[in-house]
């Protein structure tokens, strides 16, 4: 009896021992603040970056904001790499580029990239510059934006969202979304207009020479909207490929019976003009592809630097080959 006394006795010694420390010097249970460093850098080092987030309080209590802390880390791109603190991004000073400041980035700093940027062998192809949006959830006007090489600039214009049939669509300012391409070409338009490409403008190459030439994805006629007409009309029809528009010679051949005048008056509807009333309001119609004829070529054909500012003149991107 004695002894389980003095056990009882020795435990309430202890604790009350614990108690007392705890009260007049919480600093010892307390997690090192590493006064002007990031805890983590301490924990993890920076070749070995878990994905995870942890909360660490503020010592002692006070009105301020606690932070969490999550570091995250991608193997196979780099540049995804991110400290978040508050729910702010802040960029990596590996990823600044040499001769900038932090200062010098701007807010959408590698949110429109630089993806390529060529000459070609060939005399009749022009030069390219292609950029390509990684928006999340947002847009950006880039009209006024300004691309730098190491022998010029240029300003990137406005363009056609949606070009109609009549040809009086007017330019406006270039607002891209997420997986938006944006490929600038060093020749001049054949129609005088920057464009969005969507389903229907492949249509134009017939009565333009575009140079790279638009894509020839136009719908294809649906079986179903034929079938009442002759097998040659039908065979033809279904030959009709991409943009491609009836040829004269054949419609030329279809007079002087009504299989003939039936055939040729479905064929008149096949054209840009019905093309894009028929699709202009579908969810696909547009295309995420813009184009840009700037009719001059800034690149050095061999070696380049090229860069790409926002209107304050902030850097979004940097591109060398």
């Amino acid at each position: 009896m004695l002894n389980f006394i003095k056990v009882i006795l020795f435990l309430i010694v202890v604790v009350g021992t614990g108690v007392y420390f705890f009260i007049q010097s919480p600093e010892i249970f307390k997690i090192p603040s590493f006064k002007g460093e990031n805890i983590l850098d301490k924990i993890f080092p920076k070749s070995f970056a878990p994905k995870t987030s942890f909360y660490a309080p503020s010592y002692p209590p006070s009105p301020s904001p606690s932070y969490s802390y999550s570091y995250s880390y991608s193997p196979t791109s780099l540049t995804e790499f991110a400290l978040t603190i508050s729910g702010e991004q802040t960029i990596p000073d590996y990823l600044i580029p040499s001769g900038l400041t932090r200062e010098q980035l701007s807010p959408y700093f590698k949110k429109v990239k630089i993806s390529s940027a060529y000459t070609s062998s060939w005399s009749t192809a022009p030069s390219q510059i292609n950029l390509f949006s990684s928006l999340k959830g947002e847009t950006i006007n880039i009209t006024g934006w300004k691309i730098k090489s190491n022998r010029r600039e240029i300003i990137i214009p406005q363009a056609v969202n949606i070009y109609e049939p009549s040809g009086f669509s007017p330019q406006e300012d270039i607002i891209v979304s997420e997986n938006n391409s944006i490929n600038i070409y060093s020749n001049k338009s054949s129609l005088n207009r920057n464009l969005r490409l969507n389903k229907c403008i492949g249509y134009l190459e017939e009565n333009y020479d575009f140079n790279p030439s638009l894509p020839q994805n136009c719908p294809s006629i649906p079986r179903s909207e034929i079938t009442y007409l002759s097998g040659e009309c039908q065979s033809y029809i279904l030959s009709l490929w991409g943009c491609k528009l009836p040829e004269v010679s054949f419609y030329n051949t279809l007079l002087g019976s009504d299989e003939g005048n039936a055939c040729r008056a479905f064929l008149n509807t096949i054209s840009h003009g019905s093309c894009f009333q028929k699709y202009r309001y579908g969810f696909d119609f547009l295309s995420n592809e813009w184009r840009i004829w700037i009719d001059q070529d800034i690149l050095d054909p061999q070696h380049d630097r090229i860069r790409l500012f926002d209107k304050n003149g902030l850097l979004v991107d940097e591109y060398i080959y």
